[in-house]
C-alpha cells in the first residue's frame, strides 16, 4: 500500500534498520533476506532523498534526517499495531488471530499450556507463538509486537500495565538418592549447583538474583537454558538447584528428585501479565487476560490434581 507515494511497508524496514543499524540484524528481525532489506533501504533513500544510514565499520549511523524520522515512525507504527490492526471486535469462535506471547518454560507448564489447550476448543482458528524471556523479547514488547508477557515482578517494565496472576514460593531440589536431609545454609553453599539462565543475554531468574545478594559465593557447576533442565542437571549427582515449588512438584512425578524447604523463607515469586499500553483497548488481549486469570484461579483451588482440563469462561 502506498501513501503519498510511499510504500508503508518500508516504514517497518526503516524502524528495524534504524534500531539495529545493521542490515543482517534487521533482516533477521524482519524474517527477510539481506538483499530484500538492502532493497528496502535503497527505496527509502530514493523517497526521502537522503542516505538515512551511512556505513562506518560494521555499524550504520543515522543521518540527521534519519534521526528526525525515527520518533514519528516509531509512534506511527505503535499506533497501527495497537489501535488499528487490532481494532474492532474479537470473537474467539471465528477469529484467526495469531497471539505472540513471552513466557518462561515454568509459566508455560504451570498455566499457559492449559490455557492454550482450552483455547483450541473455544477458539479453533486462533494460533499461538510462545517465545522465551530475553532482551530481544523486551524490545518486541516496546514495539507492541508482543501481545502479552508473563513474567515476574522484578522484570516488569514500570511504563506498562500489569496484572498479578499467581504467587509461588521457592524450594531446593536434589537427586533423591543423594540422601540429603534438612538443607541448612551451610550445606546449601557447600554443594555444587545447577542454575538456569534465559536468552542470549543469560538473564538470571529472580531466585538466583536473591541468592546472589547473600553473603556466600555459590559454586555453579552447570548452567542450563531453562528451569525444566534443572532436574537432569542434578539427578545422579550431589548437586542442588532452586526451583519454584509448583514446578518442583510437577517434576517430582517425572524424575527421582527430593524437594527441600529453604533454610529461611525466600521472597514470594509474583507472576504477572504485562502488555503495551497501546493494547489497553485490544479485545483479544483482554480475552487472553481473562482466560489467564480464570485458569490461575482454578490452579489455586487444585486444578493440577485433576486429569481433565478445567472449564474456563470463554
Amino acid at each position: 500500500m502506498r501513501f503519498d507515494g510511499l510504500d508503508l511497508n518500508l516504514l517497518v524496514a526503516f524502524e528495524a534498520l534504524s534500531e539495529e543499524r545493521n542490515v543482517s540484524a534487521a533482516a533477521r528481525r524482519l524474517n527477510l533476506t539481506q538483499p530484500a532489506v538492502t532493497g528496502a533501504l535503497n527505496r527509502l533513500r530514493d523517497y526521502f532523498q537522503d542516505d538515512l544510514l551511512v556505513l562506518h565499520g560494521r555499524k550504520m549511523h543515522p543521518t540527521p534526517k534519519a534521526e528526525a524520522l525515527a520518533g514519528p515512525v516509531k509512534r506511527a507504527l505503535l499506533q497501527i499495531r495497537g489501535e488499528i490492526t487490532r481494532a474492532g471486535n474479537f470473537d474467539p469462535a471465528t477469529s484467526n488471530r495469531h497471539f505472540l506471547l513471552v513466557a518462561s518454560d515454568y509459566a508455560y507448564a504451570i498455566s499457559l499450556a492449559d490455557i492454550i489447550a482450552h483455547a483450541s476448543h473455544i477458539a479453533p482458528l486462533v494460533t499461538f507463538e510462545v517465545i522465551p524471556p530475553s532482551g530481544i523479547a523486551t524490545e518486541r514488547l516496546e514495539r507492541a509486537e508482543v501481545d502479552l508477557v508473563i513474567t515476574v515482578q522484578p522484570y516488569a517494565n514500570s511504563r506498562y500495565p500489569t496484572r498479578e496472576l499467581w504467587r509461588d514460593t521457592d524450594v531446593i531440589i536434589s537427586w533423591r538418592d543423594a540422601n540429603y536431609g534438612t538443607i541448612s545454609e551451610e550445606v546449601f553453599f557447600a554443594a555444587g549447583h545447577a542454575v538456569a539462565t534465559f536468552g542470549p543475554d543469560r538473564r538470571p531468574s529472580v531466585t538466583d538474583q536473591h541468592i546472589a545478594k547473600m553473603a556466600h559465593d555459590r559454586r555453579v557447576e552447570v548452567l542450563l537454558p531453562s528451569f525444566g533442565d534443572l532436574c537432569r542437571g542434578i539427578v545422579g549427582t550431589r548437586r542442588l538447584a532452586t526451583m519454584h515449588r509448583r514446578y518442583a512438584e510437577h517434576f517430582a512425578k517425572l524424575y527421582p528428585i527430593a524437594i527441600h524447604e529453604t533454610w529461611t523463607p525466600f521472597p514470594d515469586v509474583i507472576q504477572i501479565a504485562q502488555w503495551h499500553k497501546v493494547r489497553d483497548s485490544d479485545p483479544g488481549v483482554q480475552w487472553m487476560l481473562e482466560m489467564l486469570e480464570n485458569g490461575c484461579s482454578e490452579k489455586t483451588q487444585g486444578w493440577g490434581k485433576r486429569d481433565a482440563p478445567p472449564t474456563l469462561a470463554p
